[in-house]
């Protein structure tokens, strides 16, 4: 298939649904261009999302485009997971009069983005040395919870990688502590406690009124931008605690990929939520629950984290996708 920019690509999730026009290759990578921000609950649905950013736009109208969506992809039929959205992708096509639209999972497309970025587009957190043919796992806390996988494809001609995707952000909520504990036996009476419970932004929600319900303390919080406020500006315990917290979990996540996807590859961090916390998530307990695997502690030792700085990595991954496709 003829490549021929512009290509539209997307990144859709429960809060914002990010567009942009791939103009042309970086030496890595991508050039993007007439980027915008959307608000994914202003919209019924996601052709008049798609709709309202391609009426803006100046220049050429794309005709090719790779939407990555915050759901499971399987099929043409799509539903999201966070907003209540559901499309069918060829639909969507004949709609907006696209030669060809892919749909992908978003943090697929994250994951594929991992070999399209800069040094400066990845902030070392824990060193070590990533083998260059090791699975990649790829975990990110945000209004949800991501992860994914990137491994190798063994096969003649040049070397590729494979999005796994996941829905790794719904496994059960695994306490290690006694205080998470009290925690998941608070919680657990209103039904399935899966990580992204809280581990995400309405995660720490629901994990700072916990604490609070658990110490006989009357304060609330509603956003999770109030909690990381009082942790950071204000140094109130109860907050710090939740934020800790908070990074334990996620290291409990990011060891559990890793062994899951014998990620020697090293790990990629994404998602909203870290890179507004980064001395903090260096300092917590994140790298120690990481590590903590009993008989696999010998898998952790080398394993490299990185976290991804680049604004719109997702954006990238859709970019890699749409153009690999048309190369094929």
């Amino acid at each position: 298939m003829t490549r021929k920019f512009p290509f539209l690509v997307a990144d859709i999730g429960g809060t914002n649904a990010r567009f942009s026009l791939v103009t042309g290759r970086t030496n890595n990578g991508y050039q993007l261009s007439q980027g915008r921000d959307l608000a994914t609950n202003a919209y019924p649905t996601i052709e008049q999302c798609i709709g309202d950013y391609l009426s803006g736009i100046e220049g050429e109208r794309p005709r090719y485009a790779c939407i990555a969506v915050a759901g499971p992809v399987a099929g043409d039929e799509v539903k999201f997971t966070n907003v209540d959205w559901l499309f069918s992708t060829e639909a969507v096509r004949r709609e907006l009069e696209f030669e060809e639209l892919y749909v992908l999972n978003d943090f697929a497309a994250l994951a594929y983005s991992v070999t399209h970025l800069e040094d400066t587009d990845l902030l070392e957190i824990i060193a070590g040395k990533a083998q260059p043919l090791g699975a990649k796992a790829i975990v990110g806390p945000g209004t949800g919870l991501g992860v994914a996988a990137l491994v190798p494809v063994h096969a003649s001609g040049p070397q590729r990688w494979l999005p796994v995707p996941g829905e790794g952000g719904h496994v059960a909520f695994a306490a290690q502590t006694p205080r998470e504990h009290q925690v998941a036996e608070l919680l657990q009476p209103q039904g399935y406690l899966c990580a992204q419970h809280l581990i995400s932004g309405l995660g720490l929600v629901t994990l700072y009124n916990a604490l609070a319900e658990l110490d006989g303390l009357a304060q609330r919080v509603s956003e999770g931008s109030e909690v990381s406020r009082r942790a950071f500006d204000q140094q109130e315990p109860l907050a710090l605690e939740a934020m800790n917290i908070f990074c334990e979990g996620v290291g409990t996540l990011v060891g559990n990929s890793v062994v899951t996807y014998v990620a020697t590859g090293g790990v990629y961090l994404g998602g909203g939520i870290l890179p507004r916390m980064i001395e903090f998530f260096r300092h917590s307990g994140f790298e120690t629950r990481m590590k903590e695997r009993g008989a696999l502690n010998g898998l952790m030792a080398d394993i490299p984290v990185h976290l991804i700085t680049h604004q719109y990595p997702a954006l990238i991954g859709a970019a890699a996708w749409i153009d690999d496709a048309m190369s094929s």
